[in-house]
């Protein structure tokens, strides 16, 4: 597979990958590989987003996604917290060795996901906070104890070290959720190809 979205037989398109194999991608991933390749400076596609309105004809209408969490000390109150810092494909296809950081954008629909699968103080713990280190507010996670926001730079080198050492598996898998397929593509590929960050 060249990505975790599921496709029907004939919907895909067989890609040769760099290592001289043919493997299966849906339409959306297929046709962002190809403005890559035709990409230059000029930005000859101007300013329209890259992802379609609604799934592509022949692909799974949502993915099976990891929801992946870390358990730190909390810099301010010295307890164990736990922070959502990435998602993983259930069915990982070639393209996804590595999990994907989770941004401000996919937080909004974890923390949904975390409330209806009854996670509630998890979900609580996601929310707008200031941050004297960035200078802005953001949503982000925040410890369980005290609330103090745990950084997403510390959080991602954190989870980065465990996932070079350990794979994927070295992060807890806090739930297994469906997600749309527009949603988990918008957070890999971005609006214009730039992409959700890799823990690596």
């Amino acid at each position: 597979m060249g990505c975790s979205v599921e496709v029907a037989a004939g919907a895909g398109a067989l890609v040769l990958c760099e290592d001289g194999k043919r493997r299966l991608q849906c339409p959306v991933c297929q046709e962002i590989l190809l403005r890559h390749e035709r990409w230059d400076e000029r930005d000859q596609f101007g300013t329209d987003p890259w992802l379609p309105d609604a799934v592509p004809a022949g692909c799974a209408p949502a993915i099976s996604v990891r929801v992946l969490t870390l358990n730190r000390l909390c810099w301010k109150c010295r307890q164990v917290t736990t922070c959502v810092v990435a998602l993983y494909p259930s069915r990982p296809a070639s393209t996804d060795l590595w999990p994907r950081t989770v941004d401000e954008d996919s937080l909004v629909w974890v923390r949904d996901l975390l409330q209806r699968a009854g996670q509630h103080r998890l979900a609580r713990s996601i929310k707008p906070r200031w941050s004297a280190t960035a200078g802005v507010r953001y949503l982000s996670n925040g410890c369980l104890h005290c609330e103090a926001l745990q950084g997403d730079f510390p959080l991602e080198e954190e989870a980065s070290a465990l996932v070079r050492e350990g794979g994927p598996q070295a992060l807890d898998t806090a739930l297994v959720a469906d997600v749309p397929t527009l949603a988990w593509l918008r957070f890999v590929h971005g609006e214009r190809g730039e992409g959700g960050g890799l823990l690596m």
